[in-house]
């Protein structure tokens, strides 16, 4: 007889809701062969992998120096005028191709199982069994860190750094493996293809137990992607200045966005997710450097929570009956610079609309009354008599 599920009560980790389950919950195991509960195997990978979460984000930079130092080679070696070859290696260096990334150590990975863990509370039905409380844990904790070998196709460097810190306490190749593939769908593409999640197999028999590994790795993603809020952010870096330009943006961006919430609403039942940003006009005012241009920080949101209703609607099919995010709710605040007491307000929600006549998201003007960036600017100006 297959086994029932476990609701999460209000305001419980996953990670304590894992320790509650005993032995009989899991696969059989050895002690004696030197095998612990499958709890405790968690608990020791979270311990293997804290050192190379610490180093991540210097691993990612090395990483892009060295690449970048590759390419600048081959893209002068056959360059013979002098000159000619300073104005290309002027625009290279000008390009900003090292990017310090915000936090992807051990504070993203807890913040990405809080937000996990807050959905999971508010499922409908198909509560998580154990063994598959098991998996989501290790593949939050091992999602990010194929970063340490650079930032491109980071998802496929998990499965090497499982095999090396977990082989001694998670003995089985086909459990790594498992782990491995939940890990290495949270975002980018696989052969080209960006429905990760796709390429998973359906839920499948795993030690005589039911493995739904779409569900966990949807769970996965979208816990990612809304941990990224103050808590990503550099601050002793922001306010020391030694952030380089063309990273400002992304630490900038989790600065602004404080408040990332998932809630049922008790009228009408659905759930929502509330996202709520605050800059002051100065920093509104500045344009940061991005992917050899420049940008405000209030488009960078602005397309940022269009990504996000992207994965809501994905992820979401592989959610679905069991947990149904049916909007995002965004709140924008920019105050006075100079006077505490005046401030704007944009505010917009994000959500399926009338009849689908194409799969794209839109454009964010189609969601409200929306000024892009140096409208935005321009308003403020008019309205506050900004210089």
């Amino acid at each position: 007889m297959e086994e029932k599920g476990f609701r999460l009560k209000k305001g419980e980790s996953l990670e304590v809701w894992l320790k509650k389950f005993s032995p009989a919950h899991f696969p059989s195991y050895s002690p004696d062969r030197g095998e612990k509960p499958y709890p405790d195997r968690y608990d020791e990978l979270k311990c293997a992998l804290l050192p190379i979460h610490n180093s991540v984000e210097k691993g990612a930079m090395a990483a892009d120096a060295l690449k970048w130092m590759e390419m600048t080679k081959l893209a002068i070696a056959k360059i013979e005028d002098p000159f000619e070859r300073q104005d290309r290696l002027d625009q290279l260096l000008e390009s900003d191709p090292i990017v310090y990334l915000n936090n992807h150590g051990s504070g993203h990975v807890d913040k990405v199982i809080e937000k996990v863990s807050e959905m999971l509370q508010l499922f409908d039905r198909g509560h998580l069994k154990p063994y598959e409380g098991f998996y989501l844990l290790c593949a939050i904790q091992v999602h990010d860190v194929g970063n340490v070998f650079g930032r491109d196709e980071h998802e496929k460097g998990c499965g090497k750094i499982l095999d090396e810190k977990a082989k001694t306490f998670i003995k089985d190749s086909l459990e790594r493996k498992a782990i491995e593939r939940l890990a290495s769908v949270h975002g980018g593409l696989i052969s080209g293809e960006r429905d990760t999640i796709g390429l998973l197999p359906e839920s499948r028999m795993l030690y005589k137990r039911k493995v739904r590994k779409k569900l966990l790795a949807a769970l996965l993603r979208f816990g990612d992607e809304l941990a990224d809020d103050t808590s990503r952010a550099d601050q002793d870096g922001l306010d020391l200045g030694t952030i380089p330009e063309g990273s400002l943006i992304y630490h900038r961006y989790s600065k602004a966005l404080h408040t990332v919430k998932v809630y049922r609403d008790d009228e009408d039942n659905r759930i929502t997710l509330y996202l709520s940003y605050e800059f002051d006009s100065d920093l509104a005012s500045q344009q940061f450097k991005k992917n050899g241009g420049y940008r405000y920080l209030l488009d960078e949101i602005y397309d940022r929570t269009l990504k996000m209703e992207r994965e809501r609607r994905y992820c979401m099919r592989f959610l679905r009956p069991c947990f149904s995010l049916d909007s995002i709710r965004v709140e924008i605040f920019i105050h006075h610079a100079s006077d505490p007491f005046t401030r704007d307000k944009i505010q917009y929600t994000l959500e399926e609309q009338g009849y689908p006549s194409s799969p794209a998201t839109g454009r964010i003007k189609d969601f409200g009354e929306i000024r892009f960036g140096e409208e935005q600017i321009e308003y403020l100006k008019s309205k506050w008599g900004l210089q």
